[in-house]
């Protein structure tokens, strides 16, 4: 195997891939970044069994065939170190890859690609399709929503399912929730949970300004997503998504609106005061008018006043600050609307194809 690339389309290629890779793996060939070429074509691959990425990219130039599986992050490292000139590769019959570039010359040893695990072929599966922007657009307005705890299995990923040529996600953690929807096409039915990590995957690497995703379910319950260059594979999570469109109020007409800057700027430095014991700040609501604050024995208090438009009845409701400002970063709009039905009820976001519900902190 050997192939001459420019430096930095090598090292573009290879950071598609290597954030799949598992160096904690009891098997050693899961650190490890497969190389193959295929006519004039190079193809990296990384996976650590439940989630998997696969990048194609053409060569200018003519290629030997051939194959080899390398330390991932080693190799990444050593490309990255190289300046911006063409790298010669070349892979020998005993594993071990020569990288020369300039007056730079490396010696990696590597492990047999027959060793490497096979990812699952697509070949005649049904797909469905949407926009990359669209796509990235439902992990942004989702994802930070899933749960980092262990307890309940299903949370630590996200509901993907068709609903009348809609594509929805769905996470939630237990004490918020985060709906989006977008146009789809395709008759495929989906209704599967997608892990946390092939999550962060598809947020990293969809592009907003590129093609089409196809997204395609696999026997073995598995799932691709295929758009440009880039193929990722991720083992689904088995079990029951909660009835999330059960938990949703119906609409209120007690809407609290406000500058979303200026809430975020305001529950930012609220949060300031905030300890791992006493998380929550405090939103004081009277007839146009808003007080976030915080009080905190051990690092003092913080409050901010801010002007809203609010009619009806005085409320103090207390929240995570963090669930706000997770959600108010990713809103496209100057204005931000709050349906609030009571102190002790949910607070909820509305907007076209999406909803975020949050619920409300009980402090002493």
């Amino acid at each position: 195997m050997r192939l001459s690339i420019p430096q930095p389309q090598f090292l573009k290629n290879l950071q598609m891939v290597e954030h799949a890779v598992n160096e904690r793996s009891t098997l050693p060939i899961l650190a490890n970044v497969l190389l193959e070429t295929s006519g004039n074509e190079l193809t990296l691959t990384a996976t650590d069994l439940d989630v998997g990425i696969q990048c194609r990219f053409p060569l200018t130039q003519a290629v030997e065939q051939g194959s080899v599986a390398l330390p991932a992050r080693k190799l990444t490292t050593i490309i990255r170190e190289l300046p911006g000139e063409m790298i010669i590769f070349e892979a020998k019959k005993n594993h071990t890859a020569t990288v020369n570039c300039g007056t730079s010359n490396f010696r990696i040893p590597g492990l047999p690609a027959e060793d490497f695990p096979v990812l699952p072929s697509m070949d005649g599966a049904e797909s469905i399709r949407i926009s990359q922007s669209a796509l990235k657009n439902l992990v942004t307005q989702t994802a930070y929503a899933m749960s980092m705890e262990e307890t309940r299995f299903i949370l630590n990923g996200a509901l993907l399912a068709t609903q009348k040529n809609q594509l929805i996600i769905v996470a939630t953690d237990g004490r918020r929730l985060a709906v989006a929807s977008e146009p789809v096409s395709g008759k495929q039915t989906i209704n599967v949970v997608i892990p946390s990590k092939a999550m962060r995957e598809l947020g990293r690497l969809l592009q907003a300004d590129a093609g089409d995703v196809e997204i395609t379910p696999l026997k073995d319950n598995q799932l691709t997503f295929r758009f440009g260059q880039v193929t990722i594979v991720t083992r689904l999570i088995e079990g029951q998504f909660p009835a999330y469109d059960k938990v949703i109020p119906a609409p209120s007409k007690n809407t609290l609106t406000c500058g979303r800057q200026e809430l975020t700027n305001a529950i930012r430095r609220a949060g300031l005061m905030t300890t791992a014991t006493s998380q929550a700040i405090v939103f004081e609501i009277t007839c146009d008018h808003l007080v976030v604050s915080k009080e905190s024995a051990e690092l003092g208090s913080a409050r901010e006043e801010l002007s809203v438009k609010y009619g009806g009845d005085a409320m103090t409701i207390a929240f995570n600050p963090e669930f706000w400002l997770d959600v108010l970063k990713i809103l496209p709009s100057e204005e931000i609307v709050i349906e609030l039905s009571g102190a002790d009820r949910p607070a909820v976001v509305r907007q076209t194809g999406f909803t975020y519900i949050v619920l409300p902190m009980k402090v002493a």
